[in-house]
């Protein structure tokens, strides 16, 4: 029952960790460099970005180290497809914190010297690697 729990928690968490990334990337980044977003208003996307990247960075860490710590030995991990899988995530999952804070970095910098198309040309393509690491995280997730 707990197991059930931690992975729907730790699969939503991922999946709304993943449309942020790939909406930003999608949708905000453009909308900004048309100039169609204030800098007030992507600065306030900015900021939310960065709180469900930290809120999902921590969960994460918790309810995956709880599932691989339940259906993983050390050799299962190091000796087997599904141990190689779960090991590339967390590669993966690393390297996807590292961009969506150094692209929420980009985002924010918002400032009256620069204008808002300048921010989100800055930041697009941190975004645009994140999604990407965002999608394979997705599809090793249901390779598993």
């Amino acid at each position: 029952m707990i197991l059930e729990l931690v992975l729907a928690v730790h699969t939503i968490v991922a999946a709304l960790w993943t449309g942020a990334t790939v909406l930003i990337a999608g949708a905000v980044i453009p909308a900004a460099r048309a100039e169609a977003i204030t800098a007030e208003g992507l600065s306030l996307i900015a900021t939310r970005f960065r709180y469900l990247t930290i809120g999902s960075v921590l969960l994460l860490l918790f309810s995956g180290g709880h599932l691989a710590g339940t259906l993983y030995t050390f050799e299962t991990l190091q000796g087997s497809g599904r141990g190689h899988l779960v090991l590339a995530m967390v590669v993966l999952w690393l390297v996807l914190a590292h961009l969506a804070v150094f692209g929420y970095r980009r985002l924010a910098e918002t400032s009256s010297e620069q204008s808002v198309e300048k921010t989100a040309a800055d930041a697009q393509p941190w975004f645009m690697a994140g999604s990407v690491v965002s999608v394979l995280l997705l599809i090793m997730a249901g390779l598993l």
